[in-house]
């Protein structure tokens, strides 16, 4: 009996002895003091680093301290951008933008770094790349390739506009009216000075210029026989730019509400309007350029680049088309002066693809 008992009191202690190095192992060597109670600390991986998380409640608009932050062990892995990993980023430098509960991890969305934030400001500002700016320019049918621009695309812009010569010291149009000045008489006792007249402007005071007729060879004063005519020129002003919004913001915002909600009648819901805007985004010194072409009533007109072309591709080598232009790049002649013509006289060209004109009711 007595054999026995030493084999059994054996054996416990074997087994005692086998569990305690067994807890060693699976703990990392920190199982006894937590077994103790002796507090031993959290052990972390390789791969683990650190992010700052709320100690205590936190309130909106507080200057947060740094009593209320610690740091605790996260996976490098899985820290995004928007976290912290120092608490000497952010205590005693942001406000809380919002109440932050404790052991909540800390964002940068959740900071300001004044108290009494102001608003987040608009979703589309959040689009706008550092160094760009948004500005909105006039559309039509035609200049927004048949409605077929959609935000995200990338466009090239054509202005076109009209030059007149000017008169450098009065700025205006050419030509000027003009006065008639009279010579003094010799014959007392009118004074000897000029006198001028002016007239009242019009056809009748347009200045001219001379001209030696051939035939007569004599010298004859001719005026135009109408308003001079602008000289038109188009060129290509922006390249790649990227649309922001076709149309107003608030109608697409409200379009997408209308959408998310689920309308049932889709049928009696009114279309909505064709977009008369487009807005792109572009550098600043693009958008000065705009503002002035705009206010300048130069007309702008949009390309669709292809989705296959490199948004930062260029075409350079294009050319301003006038009308020497197309006429020397196309090879288009002048038509000669014929001793006959068409019947009926054609002064301006038909609009070949208005619509039909509707048929009379019987």
């Amino acid at each position: 009996m007595k054999r026995n008992g030493r084999i059994l009191i054996i054996l416990v202690v074997l087994i005692l002895v086998l569990s305690i190095a067994a807890f060693f192992v699976l703990s990392g060597g920190g199982g006894l003091a937590g077994l103790l109670g002796g507090g031993g600390q959290a052990q972390t991986s390789a791969n683990d680093s650190f992010i700052v998380i709320a100690k205590q409640p936190i309130n909106r608009d507080e200057l947060i301290p740094v009593d209320a932050l610690e740091t605790i062990p996260y996976p490098s892995d899985k820290i995004g951008p928007n976290m912290f990993r120092d608490v000497k980023e952010v205590a005693d430098v942001y406000y809380a933008k919002m109440p932050i509960a404790q052991g909540m991890p800390i964002t940068r969305d959740m900071l300001s770094s004044t108290p009494f934030a102001a608003p987040e400001g608009s979703k589309a500002a959040l689009s706008i790349p550092a160094g760009s700016v948004a500005i909105s320019i006039p559309a039509t049918r035609l200049s927004q390739v048949s409605y077929a621009i959609q935000p995200g695309d990338y466009v090239d812009v054509i202005a076109t506009t009209l030059f007149v010569d000017v008169d450098p010291t009065f700025q205006s149009a050419l030509p000027n009216y003009t006065g008639t000045v009279t010579a003094p008489s010799n014959l007392p006792p009118n004074p000897a000075i000029l006198t001028l007249g002016i007239a009242s402007g019009g056809a009748g005071s347009i200045q001219g210029r001379t001209e030696l007729d051939p035939t007569l060879n004599q010298a004859l004063y001719v005026t135009p026989s109408e308003e001079a005519r602008p000289r038109m020129v188009s060129q290509m002003v922006l390249q790649a730019v990227q649309v922001l919004q076709v149309g107003d913001f608030a109608q697409a915002a409200a379009a997408a509400a209308a959408a998310s909600q689920g309308a049932a009648d889709t049928q009696q819901q009114s279309a909505p309007p064709a977009p008369d805007i487009v807005t792109l985004i572009v550098s600043p010194q693009d958008a000065i350029s705009l503002t002035y072409m705009m206010h300048s009533n130069v007309k702008l007109t949009m390309v669709l680049r292809s989705a296959n072309d490199a948004p930062d591709a260029s075409t350079e080598g294009l050319q301003a088309v006038s009308l020497q232009f197309l006429l020397s790049q196309y090879n288009i002649p002048l038509p000669a002066k014929l001793p006959y013509a068409l019947e009926p006289r054609i002064d301006s060209l038909p609009d070949v693809g208005a619509a039909p004109a509707p048929l009379p009711q019987q």
